[in-house]
């Protein structure tokens, strides 16, 4: 049975105690992140640290989250006003009507991707997939990528032995060769493989026809209408942020492990970390955090395609540039 969604709520606030600023006379806001806490979140500690939210005028808490669906439902019920969130489950959750609207999008290729281990197999492209053992996690964006993946490859379903598992399982299972691969974002599954000793093999789906996006931000209708500027001006700190934790990675991995925990050595972190950032939209790019019309049409109708959208939508439902820091 699915957990109800006050229960979702509940989980999500009962993970961790928010990480506040102490400023007074601040625009408060709240912010809910897509995960527990993972070496690219050290951007909020930066922001927080070096001031750029007090620059801003912003009073930000932040908590670590229990996934993106969790985080979508969560933010669209206001129990936060913004998301740090993959924008296809965004996407998703907007076409079941939760009332949400990405305000940027910042990682516009997505890391979903399908990791070995280099000697073990070899990942050349989607018919070098068939005959191995593939550890995936149904029900999210892992799940959800992998269908579109087959989708867009004319794989029928029965083709691929696909390993049900619980994302926690995952890395075990890779690294014992209790699985030949697994599916799941490449930063993440290439800093756990260098991390035990050994080089990655990957295939990214993106270069196999998965027009889904990666990591942005969402806020729900109410904080659009009654907190605009303080979702501009968070923004404007976070991407400075941004630039700190790209320019000295190994600070930010310091500087975020001596608040909270974070699972792996600093240089898995710092590998994880870089990763994210590789697969992002350069922060010198003039365009930095804005939605495209076509990127969406095409998430859309791939998303379509697959059954995660059954109403159709404007596509400015989706999205607004409105919010994206100059």
């Amino acid at each position: 049975m699915k957990p109800s969604r006050r229960a979702l709520l509940a989980g999500a606030v009962a993970l961790a105690a928010p990480v506040k600023g102490r400023s007074q006379g601040m625009e408060k806001i709240k912010l809910l992140l897509d995960w527990g806490w993972l070496p690219y979140h050290s951007v909020y500690f930066i922001a927080q640290e070096k001031g750029y939210f007090r620059d801003a005028g912003v009073e930000v808490e932040y908590e670590q989250g229990r996934g993106s669906n969790t985080t979508a439902i969560v933010v669209g019920q206001r129990g936060y006003d913004i998301g740090h969130i993959n924008i296809t489950n965004v996407a998703a959750a907007i076409a079941r009507g939760v009332p949400l609207k990405t305000v940027c999008v910042y990682q516009h290729r997505t890391s979903a991707s399908f990791v070995g281990i280099k000697g073990r197999v070899t990942l050349t492209g989607p018919d070098s997939l068939r005959g191995l053992k593939i550890g995936s996690t149904p029900g999210g964006s892992d799940g959800l990528s992998l269908s579109v993946f087959r989708r867009a490859n004319r794989i029928p379903e029965n083709a691929l032995n696909v390993i049900s598992l619980d994302a926690s399982a995952k890395n075990a299972a890779l690294l014992t060769n209790q699985v030949d691969v697994v599916s799941g974002d490449s930063h993440a599954y290439r800093a756990i493989v260098r991390g035990a000793g050994f080089e990655p093999e990957v295939l990214e789906l993106a270069s196999f026809g998965v027009p889904l996006l990666g990591f942005g931000y969402a806020a729900n209708d109410q904080a659009i209408r009654e907190k605009p500027e303080a979702i501009r001006r968070m923004l404007v700190a976070i991407k400075r942020a941004m630039a700190d934790q790209v320019a000295d990675t190994d600070a930010a991995c310091t500087l975020i492990k001596s608040k909270v925990t974070v699972a792996g050595s600093q240089a898995q972190c710092v590998d994880y970390a870089k990763g994210l950032q590789a697969l992002s939209q350069p922060l010198s790019d003039p365009t930095w955090g804005r939605s495209s019309e076509a990127e969406w049409r095409a998430l859309v109708e791939t998303l379509t395609a697959v059954g995660e959208i059954r109403q159709q939508r404007p596509l400015d439902a989706y999205y607004t540039n409105d919010f994206v820091p100059a």
